[in-house]
Formats: C-alpha cells, sequence, structure tokens
C-alpha cells in the first residue's frame, strides 16, 4: 500500500539533495505533498471497494465560491476476512487506517485560511485465550492461561494556514502546526495451573512507549521583483518534546505451599531508557531563484538555524549533556544550486549544500 491516500493528493514534489535554504532540521531528501483544497462549486463523492481495503471520499462547498471541504479515508480489513477461519481461542488485529480532511475558506480576494489534518495508524495484535480451547486438561492438574501481544505506532498532524496576498509581486503564509508520532507494543501472558494442593499463578505484562510532538509555527514570504528573480524568506519556531523510550514491567507470581500459606513474589517498574527531552528549534532563510542568462540559472540562500535543548534534569544527571555538548548552537548553512543548458536537450546541474 502506498503510505499516502492518493484520492487526497493534488500535488507531489521531491528534492532529492542540493536543498534550498527553506529547508532546514534534516538531513534526508525533503517530499512535500499539498492537499486538495475541495470543490466549492458541487459536492462529490469517489468510493473504491477492494478484497481487503476499501475507501472514500467526500467533497464539496460548504458555502458556494466561498468555503469547501474535502474528507478522505481508507482502512484494510484483513482481520475481518480471517476471522471465521480463526480458532475461538484467537483473536487477531490485523489492519491500517488514516484519515484526511480540509477545510478551505476565502475571506476575500486578498485572504484565504486552510485548516488541514491527518490521522493514520497501523496496528498489529494478538490475543489468545487458553479456556476457549474447551475439553484440554484433566486429571489432578490443568492449565488455563492467556497470551497478548500488540505493535501499533501513527501519526497526528494539523495544519492552520493563512494565506495573504500583500500586491501582485508579495504574498505570505503564516502557519501553526502540531503533529504527533507514537510507537508502542505490548505484551502480556498469565496462566493458572490448577494442582492438588491448589492454583498456581503466573502474571507479567510489558510495555513500551516512544514518540514525538510537535508545536511550531512559522511565516513564509514569496516576493518577485522583477521576471529574472524570485525571492523567498521567512522564520520559523517549532517547540520538540521527545520522550524516547519509557517500559512497563509488571510481574507477579503466586504459588500454594503444603503448609497452606500462599507465598507471593511482586515486581512492578517503570524504566526510562533515556529522558524525556524538549528542544527549543528556530531558523531564518533567504533564498533567491535568479535567472543569470536564458541558459543559466541558480537559487542562491542562506540557512540560519538556532538549536537549544532546555533544561532537563534526568539528561543531566545521567551525564548525557556532557557528550551532547552546548545546549545552545547556531549554525549557518549556506546553499546554491545552478543549471546550465546546453541546448535544447541535454543540460548540466551542481550544486552544494550545508545541512
Amino acid at each position: 500500500f502506498s503510505v499516502f491516500n492518493a484520492d487526497a493528493i493534488k500535488t507531489v514534489r521531491l528534492t532529492k539533495g542540493g536543498f534550498p535554504a527553506r529547508f532546514g532540521g534534516r538531513l534526508s531528501s525533503v517530499l512535500q505533498i499539498d492537499m486538495k483544497e475541495g470543490n466549492m462549486k458541487e459536492f462529490k463523492a469517489d468510493a473504491t471497494l477492494g478484497l481487503i481495503s476499501s475507501k472514500l471520499t467526500l467533497e464539496g462547498p460548504i458555502i458556494k465560491d466561498k468555503t469547501s471541504f474535502i474528507v478522505s479515508g481508507r482502512r484494510t480489513y484483513v482481520d475481518l476476512l480471517v476471522k471465521p477461519l480463526m480458532p475461538a481461542s484467537t483473536d487477531l488485529s490485523l489492519y491500517f487506517y488514516d484519515l484526511n480532511a480540509k477545510i478551505n475558506h476565502r475571506i476575500s480576494k486578498s485572504d484565504r485560511i486552510y485548516l488541514s489534518a491527518y490521522m493514520g495508524n497501523d496496528v498489529f495484535g494478538v490475543d489468545y485465550d487458553a479456556s476457549q480451547e474447551g475439553g484440554k486438561g484433566g486429571g489432578e492438574s490443568s492449565d488455563e492461561g492467556t497470551l497478548n501481544f500488540g505493535i501499533g505506532y501513527g501519526n497526528i498532524t494539523s495544519t492552520l494556514r493563512w494565506n495573504h496576498l500583500f500586491s501582485d509581486k508579495l504574498f505570505s503564509n503564516t502557519t501553526l502546526t502540531y503533529s504527533k508520532y507514537s510507537f508502542h507494543t505490548d505484551f502480556g501472558v498469565s496462566s493458572t495451573q490448577s494442582t492438588s494442593i491448589g492454583d498456581e499463578n503466573f502474571n507479567i505484562d510489558y510495555g513500551y512507549l516512544s514518540g514525538i510532538k510537535d508545536l511550531g509555527g512559522r511565516i513564509d514570504f514569496d516576493y518577485a521583483p522583477s521576471p529574472n528573480h524570485d525571492i523567498k524568506f521567512g522564520t520559523s519556531y517549532t517547540y520538540h518534546h521527545f520522550f524516547p523510550g519509557e517500559s512497563n514491567l509488571n510481574f507477579s507470581i503466586d504459588y500454594p505451599t503444603l503448609d497452606t500459606l500462599n507465598q507471593d513474589v511482586n515486581l512492578d517498574t517503570v524504566l526510562n531508557f533515556s529522558g524525556n527531552t524538549n528542544v527549543h528549534e528556530m531558523f531564518f532563510y533567504l533564498e533567491d531563484n535568479v535567472k543569470i542568462t536564458n541558459r543559466l540559472k541558480a537559487n542562491i540562500g542562506l540557512h540560519i538555524g538556532y538549536y537549544s535543548l532546555a533544561n532537563n534534569t534526568s539528561i543531566d544527571n545521567i551525564g548525557l549533556m556532557d557528550k551532547i555538548g552546548d545546549k545552545n548552537n547556531f549554525s549557518f548553512q549556506p546553499r546554491v544550486s545552478a543549471r546550465y543548458l546546453l541546448n535544447e536537450d541535454w543540460s548540466v546541474k551542481a550544486s552544494y549544500a550545508k545541512m
């Protein structure tokens, strides 16, 4: 399956290298995805039914020629199809879902506002209950128990964007964003063994959670003073909250003895593999797409980044700050790329970028 629901996407742009100055904070390639804005004229629906997945897209005007919406969702259902084939003792969860939604409102000829959101999750889990097997055991001792295993990960994002047109040569986008990624896995085993002197109980539960939350805002300007120049500049701030690894463990044994006194062993603990970390990240950029000649074009820019680790007692206590170094870091990242047309069929490109 594609990571993205194509029914909700308008355009996709990939930058593999030679990044313009407006991109920062990452080392990998950049994939820009623009959602459809919804039909302002009429209501439309599109449904796709498949053997193991289906999807539905709805779009149309809320206020004709002024406000529109689009909602698109999909889900797989392998677990529902195989459920009649599974034994009564086993319950399987195996699916993913995602949901895209966007509202587009035209305030005036010079102003538009967009509200968009995405939510998706991948789920796999197995629940086994021995008591549903039926007819097993007997004699002086018998065993019963359960086993649970699950793994899941997903994203939630939301964006509020205001587009303002100052003139034919200058416009801006002001954006507020929230995003959350989380990964979790759970494992549990419990069993009960009946003996001639009583029941012996065993139980273990383990859970692991990791993720990141981002809250940010940015403003971008596009200025075209002449046909030979397309200038972009702007600034951004993001507050990162990392929770890179938290584990919960519960372990207990309850077993009988000949003197009829129950003996218990219990362990309940939380393991934090690395401390939660808060980070402030800011950057400013300036770039110019300049047409030097009819054959030669270049993109020249500078990205200035600032990265600050907030005070974090758990990190300081375990000595990580000694390895990380200065909590505050400025970086100056020049960018330049150029393209020269040799003829109608051939071109030469070169770029330099510091990230």
